[in-house]
């Protein structure tokens, strides 16, 4: 084999590689503070706590709504968190079985005492999945509409003000604006969206800390029961090997079922590693994820930006932004 061709080789999958941690680290370090713009110190909390894919499904669902009412994705998201939920109880049940199978080991108490306790929070974590599954089950279940739906995910509920409420709302607007649809906001509520176009996309489109980690919990109880059960059983096999407490067993068949235990784990959690990071292409901050779906509305409901007294525009810099819409022509959104 050519040696310039083996050092070539080596050369481009260093450079794959390099990119690939470059790209991760460069991610990972930017959400933090994009949480930390949108939700404040809760945004922390989200971060620890929430799954990102949850937080994009979510605000999906708040900014691409479909027709008047977004029916379709409003509705099509409660089932599938509704089919999600029914999925992680069956699983977690399963799994608290066999850690509660596991935990009677041949041997278990002669090792190191983190693998029982691994199992013992194993089987914690995958009984609070079960419930909070079953408990998400039943509060999704009592959103009837779409409009519910969204009002749930923003953490808030609709905003209707009529007559002796304008003076309230001028109190407290500014305070903090209430989650509501597009289509709720009034006139007072419409002018602060002018004053700063942000407040639209915190208002409308930004799904609520409460609303994604609710939506995680279960998944996520799940996932660390399972870390916990492979941790306990990683640390049982080990212990099993090195001490030799099976005694029946062959003088390397503890090592060898040690090894394949520990590299079968390996490549498994490899692949699907790699596999989730060449799917998940979308490199976008969450404010540019919301800028995004607020642009995206502004555009193709340009009746409703007019019927707050505004036209949509974008500056030099490609910044959304509202102007008082001129009554004597029709409404006009410049790209």
């Amino acid at each position: 084999m050519d040696p310039l061709a083996v050092v070539g080789s080596v050369v481009q999958v260093t450079e794959v590689a390099f990119r690939l941690i470059q790209f991760i680290t460069s991610v990972a370090a930017r959400r933090p503070f994009q949480l930390l713009i949108l939700y404040g110190v809760s945004g922390l909390f989200l971060y620890l706590f929430g799954s990102n894919t949850t937080w994009r499904v979510e605000s999906q669902v708040l900014g691409q709504l479909s027709g008047d009412d977004g029916v379709d994705d409003a509705m099509n998201f409660k089932t599938s968190v509704l089919d999600g939920c029914t999925m992680i109880s069956v699983a977690s049940a399963l799994l608290a079985q066999i850690s509660i199978t596991a935990l009677s080991l041949d041997a278990l108490s002669q090792t190191h005492w983190t693998a029982r306790g691994s199992l013992i929070f194993s089987l914690t974590t995958a009984l609070m999945a079960v419930y909070y599954a079953t408990t998400q089950h039943r509060i999704m279940s009592r959103l009837l509409s779409a409009k519910q739906v969204r009002s749930w995910i923003r953490g808030g509920e609709i905003i209707i003000r009529r007559g002796r409420h304008h003076l309230q709302a001028m109190l407290q607007a500014r305070a903090e604006l209430r989650p509501c649809d597009p289509t709720e906001l009034d006139h007072v509520q419409a002018q602060l969206i002018h004053d700063r176009p942000q407040f639209l996309r915190q208002t409308c489109f930004t799904p609520s800390v409460a609303a994604v980690v609710t939506i995680s919990a279960p998944q996520m109880l799940l996932s660390t029961s399972l870390m916990a059960l492979l941790l306990g059983l990683g640390i049982y096999l080990g212990f099993t090997w090195t001490f030799r407490l099976d005694t029946v067993a062959g003088p390397q068949n503890s090592r060898n079922v040690f090894i394949t235990y520990v590299v079968g784990l390996t490549v498994s959690i490899i692949v699907y590693s790699m596999s989730r990071l060449i799917q998940n292409k979308d490199a976008r901050s969450e404010v540019d994820i919301l800028d995004s779906h607020l642009s995206e509305y502004v555009l193709s409901h340009a009746d409703v930006v007019f019927g707050w007294g505004f036209m949509a525009r974008f500056d030099e810099r490609g910044d959304l932004t509202f102007a008082p819409r001129d009554d004597n022509a029709n409404t006009e959104t410049n790209p």
